[in-house]
């Protein structure tokens, strides 16, 4: 039985900490230098009002899209046989996760900021962390639009 070859990280993913902050250093740089062109790209939306900016909504399909590449859709056909991971997913991320935190803001937003806040905004992030919660892995996505 031999061993699989070791499989070493390439340059991108070793350094990725230092590259996501470049990335955000240099965001900011030429949002700076170039208010103008920041404007334009704001203004481009998929409807007048909807707040669906295009050009943001086209980079996190860019984000998403190689790792849809990686997904061995076959498997999914087996999930039936051994479905103990996937119920684990289900309860955890539609259940344990909205109500842990509703509680959480309900605690942050609604007791220790509201002084800072104010009642109508406490329930507007009360609303905004139970969204968070059951939608998983989005966390990312919300800070980056």
């Amino acid at each position: 039985m031999s061993a699989e070859p070791e499989k070493r990280m390439n340059v991108f993913e070793r350094y990725l900490s230092i590259w996501v902050a470049l990335c955000m250093v240099a965001g900011v740089g030429l949002g700076k230098l170039l208010p103008d062109l920041v404007s334009r790209l704001q203004r481009i939306e998929a409807g007048e009002g909807s707040h669906i900016n295009i050009p943001i909504a086209v980079l996190i399909w860019l984000m998403i899209y190689p790792m849809m590449l990686k997904i061995d859709f076959s498997s999914i056909l087996r999930v039936g046989r051994r479905p103990g991971g996937l119920l684990v997913t289900l309860v955890i991320n539609w259940v344990v996760k909205p109500f842990s935190m509703a509680f959480l803001g309900w605690l942050f937003f609604r007791h220790l900021f509201l002084p800072w806040i104010g009642p109508g905004l406490a329930d507007e992030y009360i609303a905004g962390v139970i969204i968070l919660a059951a939608a998983p892995c989005t966390a990312m996505v919300f800070v980056w639009s």
